[in-house]
């Protein structure tokens, strides 16, 4: 069955609305500076509903945007607050507590858990520690998928809003990559992977300062087109990259600079798909919605915020500065490769393309492993949610004080893409842009 972009029933997530529900509500937002027909939807998991049940962060928001159909940004709205939801310690599934060295064999190798340097370590203030092969933590069961084995699964990885966690269990950075929802299991598992390598791919780009080529125009869509024309007109200047790493998956990285904004000066957007058209859409909409959310914050608030850059978003707030501009000029200043038109498209097909991504992976040497996530609530309304464990690949961080900088793929990454290499020392030393 070819995959459907758009559901048939946009009201088919309803049943997770109410007051008492776990979206507590949804909303379409006022938007300004954005083209006619951009839709952009809030949506909260919040109290008095399943909210107590979340931990350390009891309030969640999260969004959708579509163009010309409201309707699907609110579907994508409520799915997304779904999704954040089931990375909260909410599931009560299985765990068992041991050590790596017990579970010798039968868990994900502590080899490829990425890591940071001596240096970062050692920096008083940071957040994470060095994973403790002997130290007894909490782990859960995943599928690998090149064996279709269970295997054990560090639980800070499997769940980042895991909560009771013990000093040994601080050593991942705990975000919400590789989270994904979808009333296809297998398409879910897809767009976990997808999240996964586009974050790799923003990691490795920002860090090694890769000089990307521009993507060829006649790859890009009508729509895209439009989109740029209609920034143009408005002073703002788009740069669609093609990001796509070593493993093929088709990513794309947008620029938006705007010189007549001295707040949002430099905004970036990125996504990977199953062909550059599509990764490249997503990326410019996921740009061009930064500045809103950059002229949210009162401008007596940005101290504070440049003081801790903990937060995420933070640093998105202090690299759209003026002031920080020329942090990009290795992706604005010309590159002497050729406009690059793009691999060839992965299949449409949900189990075409795991088959196809998961191969690739191996091929590479890595090990991924998805684990379920999939409440009792969102299985009620025929939604899967996933978390892709995919520990070889680079995170993307947004805490500045925590950037992987002692994983090798890291170095070996750019190496495989044919660009030259940075060593740790030459780095970039600006934080990440990226939300």
């Amino acid at each position: 069955m070819r995959h459907r972009e758009i559901p048939e029933d946009l009201t088919s997530l309803d049943g997770l609305v109410s007051s008492y529900g776990l979206v507590s509500s949804v909303g379409a937002l006022r938007t300004t500076g954005l083209p006619t027909g951009f839709s952009y939807w809030k949506s909260e998991v919040g109290a008095p509903g399943p909210a107590r049940r979340l931990g350390r962060l009891e309030h969640l928001v999260s969004s959708g945007q579509a163009w010309d159909r409201p309707d699907l940004a609110r579907f994508i709205a409520i799915a997304e607050a779904a999704e954040r939801y089931a990375g909260r310690d909410v599931l009560g599934e299985h765990r068992i507590r041991a050590t790596a060295e017990e579970l010798n064999g039968e868990c994900l190798e502590p080899e490829r858990y990425p890591r940071c340097s001596e240096a970062e370590y050692a920096h008083p203030d940071c957040p994470i520690v060095p994973f403790d092969a002997r130290a007894s933590i909490r782990w859960t069961s995943g599928l690998d998928l090149i064996t279709g084995q269970s295997v054990w699964v560090p639980a800070v990885m499997a769940c980042y809003g895991l909560t009771e966690t013990v000093p040994a269990e601080h050593f991942s950075c705990r975000m919400s990559t590789g989270f994904a929802v979808h009333t296809d299991p297998v398409e879910a598992v897809v767009r976990g992977m997808f999240e996964v390598i586009e974050r790799d791919a923003n990691a490795v780009v920002w860090l090694q300062r890769l000089a990307l080529p521009v993507i060829d125009p006649a790859c890009l869509g009508e729509r895209v087109r439009r989109l740029i024309e209609w920034c143009r007109s408005r002073f703002k200047k788009v740069r669609l990259f093609d990001a796509t790493s070593d493993l093929g998956v088709p990513t794309a990285y947008c620029v938006i600079s705007a010189e007549y904004d001295r707040r949002a000066h430099r905004v970036v957007g990125a996504s990977a798909g199953r062909d550059l058209a599509e990764a490249a859409q997503k990326a410019l909409q996921e740009a061009l919605g930064v500045p809103q959310f950059i002229h949210f914050v009162d401008r007596a608030d940005e101290p504070a915020i440049e003081a801790q850059m903990r937060a995420v978003g933070d640093t998105t707030r202090y690299m759209g500065r003026a002031e920080q501009a020329h942090a990009f000029d290795f992706l604005l200043n010309g590159t002497d490769r050729p406009p690059s038109t793009g691999q060839p498209p992965l299949p449409a097909d949900p189990s075409e393309a795991l088959s196809e991504v998961v191969g690739r992976l191996a091929n590479a040497g890595m090990r991924p492993v998805a684990v379920d996530r999939t409440t009792r609530e969102l299985a009620d309304v025929g939604l899967t949610a996933v978390n892709v464990v995919i520990p070889d690949l680079q995170p993307m961080s947004v805490e500045h004080l925590i950037r992987f900088t002692a994983h090798p793929r890291l170095y070996d990454a750019p190496a495989r893409m044919g660009y030259r290499v940075l060593r740790p020392t030459e780095l970039n030393p600006w934080p990440q842009p990226m939300a």
